[in-house]
Order: structure tokens, then sequence, then C-alpha cells
């Protein structure tokens, strides 16, 4: 096993796989969202795994090199994980977009006195 990743990067990835985790199944729940973005939830668990188990095999370098290591040799795991994280990072953009939009669409229907 190698180094492990800088903290504030180990951090970061856990928090926004949890908090990933947390908003889709809360979205999915509520029904608030189409199921197509909900499906980040489902997402996020093999994600988290697929890095975590991949990433132990590395000699040497920290996970994140390893993981750019296998993306530059096209090993399967390292462009799923892409992918996974593409689409999460894809929700999480519709996701602010759609909530301002309501917040907007709020304000200006209301015309600021809190009347919808």
């Amino acid at each position: 096993m190698g180094p492990s990743a800088p903290l504030w990067m180990s951090v970061l990835y856990y928090i926004m796989c949890m908090a990933t985790l947390i908003v889709g199944v809360a979205m999915l729940v509520k029904g608030t969202v189409r199921r197509l973005y909900s499906l980040v939830a489902v997402i996020a668990v093999p994600l988290f795994f697929l890095n975590n188990f991949h990433t132990i095999a590395r000699v040497g370098v920290d996970p994140f090199a390893y993981w750019q290591q296998s993306l530059i040799e096209g090993q399967w795991w390292a462009w799923l994980s892409l992918v996974l994280f593409l689409y999460m990072i894809g929700y999480w953009v519709l996701l602010v977009r759609g909530i301002r939009g309501r917040c907007a669409a709020s304000v200006e229907g209301g015309k600021g006195d809190g009347i919808p």
C-alpha cells in the first residue's frame, strides 16, 4: 500500500460521496426530481467502493495518482469511475440550477411581498 492522499482531498471526496448519497435518497423519496437524476443515489455507493477497492493495489503512489495512472493505462474501473464521477457532477449542476430556478420563480411570482 502506498502513501495516502492529502487530507483535504480525502475529506472533500468523502463529503461529496456522503452528501450525494443523502441528497439523492432524499430527492428520490420526496419525489421532487426525475428518477434519472435521483439515480445518483444508487451510483454514489458503487463509485465509493469502486475507487476504494481498486486503489488498494497501489504501490508507492497515492490513490489519486494511482487512479490517474490506471486511467492512462485504460483500466475499466478507472474509466467507469470517471463516468460515474462526471454523472455526479452533472447531477449537482442540474440540482443547483433547478433550485435557483424555483427560487427565482417564487420571487418574481410574488413580486417580493411573500405572496405567490
